[in-house]
């Protein structure tokens, strides 16, 4: 979904932002028969499975998404 990079500082960087951490959460949306896994840089440490599912596009809030400058989705599978 978008390209990143591991900075020397153990940093990450897209082209535009960097972040602290790298988070790979895993877990089950309803009546799914597999997991889905959502890799996100982000500079806070502790995002849920419920915050990733709804701030991937699944909400229709616009609350529930994140905000450029805290996190990005990079990879989800």
């Amino acid at each position: 979904m978008t390209t990143y990079y591991e900075m020397s500082d153990g940093t990450w960087k897209t082209d535009d932002h960097t972040y602290q951490y790298k988070l790979v959460i895993t877990g089950s949306l309803n009546n799914a028969v597999k997991d889905t896994t959502y890799t996100i840089l982000s500079n806070a440490e502790d995002i849920t499975f419920e915050q990733a599912w709804k701030a991937s596009g699944l909400s229709s809030n616009l609350d529930d998404y994140f905000q450029i400058e805290d996190a990005v989705f990079v990879a989800i599978k």
